[in-house]
């Protein structure tokens, strides 16, 4: 393919369509061309070059996909993280990556001035509202203040005064120029490197999903950037073929059906926490659903009654949308299966796309024949180069078999006879909160860094009554705090490095935990246990 991300854009300035619709604009495709323009010359005017990482942690504005194919003409190593991400964790993963620069909003400042002015690090604040009314952005404004310009606070919207700038230097399209993060194959964190080639290598497929194609056609773009689905399927795939992106920066019940009711939405992406709100909101249910053509589900388990329900309401509305369950990974940009229209298997997650081969192995990677459950393992053109700098993590989950690379998903299934996929489970311990991953692992470490006062660390899901998160730990029995200061600390600890979504519910303290017979913690056994501690709010 060897094209980047930004020639891409820059391919479609005479597309007749839209780039973008958020709130009450339409940007078009000479519009978003020229602010990128601006953006690399004031990028540059920062001392951001070739080679720099920069860490990225904005929500889907305007100026996040802005953002994206400036850095990338530049040739910036985008490291994107979570919008919501507290900030000590940007300046713990900008610290990580190395980055030159780091783009957040501008709501992140008030209360965290000193942190930013003595971090040592260049920032580049956003003013959310930017793009809505002149009210919400000088309200926004006033209700946070002002950031001050030095030689390492910046205030980026002031780039819109800078001239275009045409000199590009993109990295080569096979090298790494985004990182996003995610479990891997073991649900320990890790960084993945995907290159411009992989990207586009998967919205390239887009064309091939949809009944009527994507031409003249927009996609609603509700999950953010850094989110491997929504990075290349809510907003390149729609820029890449040169059609429209429904930028949404929070998920909007009345915003979605006003889009819908106005035909500017024939592509739904999203999580089933997505979809089930909209399934009780009776605007939708009464709303003119003609223009939706498919609703993709995926990043979660996913209730086959919902797509049931969801399908039927569809056929009684007349619209030939259906909802179509897909299944992916970040180690190859996401989706990688998903069903059709016109190849579709109930309670599958559908056939491999195009240029994407799935089998399934027993545990000496040997390949099982149709209808065995086994690890699911994926080669194709989507691929990954790696998880940075580390090695010995990639070489465990990037298989050399039969002279292809295949990555280990760590996730159990099997394959009909017809080649569609069927999931069982995962070998890997994460489950996921409103479409997020959560591991686990991650939660437990934080605690056990405690070692003075926590002894052991077990992060769970439970289902019932309703889903929640408990973090069970075994105080050390020679700590001199009470459980309470324990408490107090360990929350403290939470909320300065994990997003929201990882925030245990209740944290629970017991004398043991309750072992296996060859001595491990036995996580079933915890279904037993009263819960009557608070929530963390």
């Amino acid at each position: 393919m060897a094209e980047s991300l930004y020639a891409c854009l820059l391919k479609n300035q005479n597309s007749p369509s839209p780039a973008l619709y958020y709130e009450k604009k339409r940007i078009s495709y000479p519009e978003v061309i020229r602010r990128v323009g601006q953006l690399v010359g004031y990028f540059r005017s920062l001392g951001v070059k070739q080679g720099d990482t920069v860490t990225v942690s904005l929500p889907n504005i305007p100026v996040c996909v802005y953002t994206l194919y400036a850095l990338n003409a530049i040739g910036v190593v985008q490291n994107i993280i979570h919008p919501l991400s507290p900030v000590p964790e940007i300046l713990r993963t900008a610290e990580e990556t190395d980055s030159a620069l780091v783009i957040l909003l501008s709501t992140a400042y008030k209360g965290n001035e000193a942190v930013f002015r003595d971090s040592g690090r260049s920032f580049a604040f956003a003013n959310p509202m930017y793009d809505h009314s002149l009210r919400m952005r000088v309200l926004c404004k006033m209700k946070y203040g002002k950031v001050p310009e030095t030689d390492r606070l910046h205030d980026l919207d002031r780039f819109r005064r800078e001239e275009v700038c045409d000199r590009i230097t993109p990295l080569d399209s096979a090298s790494p120029s985004i990182l996003l993060h995610s479990g891997g194959t073991t649900g320990t964190p890790k960084t993945i490197e995907l290159s411009d080639d992989s990207v586009n290598h998967l919205v390239a497929k887009a064309d091939d999903l949809l009944p009527n194609g994507i031409k003249n056609r927009s996609m609603l773009a509700v999950l953010p950037a850094f989110h491997g689905f929504g990075l290349g399927m809510g907003i390149h795939a729609p820029i890449y073929w040169g059609e429209t992106c429904a930028l949404m920066t929070q998920f909007s019940l009345k915003k979605t059906v006003r889009w819908i009711n106005e035909g500017k939405i024939n592509f739904i992406i999203g999580v089933p926490l997505l979809y089930q709100k909209l399934m009780k909101e009776p605007s939708f249910l009464s709303a003119n659903l003609q223009a939706l053509e498919c609703a993709f589900i995926g990043g979660d388990n996913v209730p086959q009654s919902l797509i049931a329900s969801f399908n039927r309401l569809m056929e009684e509305k007349g619209s030939l949308c259906r909802m179509l369950e897909g299944y992916g990974l970040t180690e190859t940009v996401t989706v990688c299966s998903v069903n059709t229209h016109k190849d579709f298997r109930a309670e599958s997650v559908g056939k491999p796309l195009r240029g994407i081969e799935f089998t399934v192995r027993d545990e000496e990677e040997t390949c099982l024949p149709a209808g065995t459950v086994g690890e699911v393992y994926i080669t194709g053109d989507t691929l990954m180069n790696g998880y940075r700098r580390d090695p010995d993590a990639t070489a465990r989950t990037v298989r050399s078999i039969d002279g292809k690379n295949w990555i280990r998903t760590g996730d159990l299934g099997y394959l009909d006879g017809d080649g569609y996929l069927f999931l069982k489970g995962r070998k890997k311990r994460v489950f996921k909160v409103a479409g997020i991953n959560v591991y686990p692992a991650e939660v437990e470490r934080i605690a056990t860094d405690m070692q003075e006062d926590i002894y052991d660390a077990a992060f769970l899901l439970f289902e019932t009554p309703k889903p929640h998160t408990v973090l069970f730990l075994v105080r050390n029995k020679n700590s001199a705090r009470s459980e309470e200061e324990i408490r107090t600390l360990l929350r403290t600890a939470l909320e300065e490095r994990l997003l929201k979504y990882s925030l245990p519910r209740q944290i629970v303290f017991l004398e043991t935990f309750p072992k296996t017979a060859v001595g491990k913690t036995d996580h079933k056994a915890f279904s037993d246990v009263p819960l009557t501690e608070g929530e963390i709010t």
